[in-house]
C-alpha cells in the first residue's frame, strides 16, 4: 500500500491550509481482463501503471474497445483511463478480491492536455478518459 505523503496536494501546502479547498477523495477499483459487454460492442481494461508528475503520482489504465454488434458498422479504439492522482495506490481488496485505490481526480485542463500528450505517445492510444 502507498499512501500520499504529507505535503502532496496542493492543500496539504504551508499557508494554503486556510484558502485553499480540498479536492474530492475518490475510490477507484481496479478490474483488468474482464470484458465489458454492452448492446454494441465490448471494452476490456488490460494494463496498469503509474508514472510521476510534478510530485505526485498519476494512475492510469490501458485498455481496448470494440463495436462489433451495431447496426451502423464496426470499429474500436485503444484507449486511457486516467483515474487521477494517486492518494492511495491499492489500499484494500473488496469483497470479490479487486484493489481499490484512492485518487484525486485532475481537473486542471493543462495538466490534462500534457497527460493526454505523453499517454497517447508511450501508449499508443487514441483518446485518454479521465475519470
Amino acid at each position: 500500500m502507498q499512501r500520499g505523503i504529507e505535503g502532496d496536494f496542493p492543500w496539504q501546502q504551508p499557508g494554503l491550509h486556510e484558502t485553499a479547498k480540498p479536492l474530492s477523495i475518490k475510490e477507484h477499483i481496479h478490474v483488468l481482463n474482464q470484458e465489458v459487454r454492452s448492446i454494441s460492442g465490448w471494452y476490456l481494461l488490460e494494463k496498469e501503471g503509474t508514472f510521476p508528475w510534478a510530485g505526485q503520482t498519476v494512475l492510469y489504465f490501458v485498455g481496448n474497445a470494440c463495436v462489433d454488434a451495431s447496426c451502423c458498422g464496426m470499429g474500436g479504439c485503444r484507449y486511457a483511463l486516467v483515474p487521477g492522482f494517486v492518494h492511495c495506490l491499492h489500499c484494500r481488496q473488496n469483497p470479490e478480491g479487486h484493489w481499490i485505490s484512492e485518487v484525486v481526480p485532475i481537473g486542471d485542463g493543462k495538466i490534462r492536455a500534457a497527460i493526454v500528450a505523453r499517454l497517447k505517445e508511450e501508449e499508443l492510444v487514441s483518446q485518454v478518459v479521465f475519470g
